[in-house]
């Protein structure tokens, strides 16, 4: 794995489902959002996990 260059910092991006900027966003949804839809939205939840596991699959996103 390439070393990260020190001037190198993390952006926050606009959650999708709230609009609000955080710096932990996954498949374009904020932390907070993410327990939400698994706390009050479960049918929510678990489509955007299917969707999530198809870019997984598809190899258009990777964790590294």
């Amino acid at each position: 794995m390439p070393a990260v260059a020190d001037e190198t910092i993390a952006e926050p991006r606009p959650c999708r489902r709230c609009s609000k900027d955080a710096l932990l966003n996954v498949h374009g949804c904020c932390a907070d959002c993410i327990g939400d839809m698994g706390l009050r939205h479960v049918d929510e939840h678990g489509t955007w996990r299917a969707e999530l596991a198809e870019l997984v699959k598809s190899g258009a996103i990777t964790g590294g």
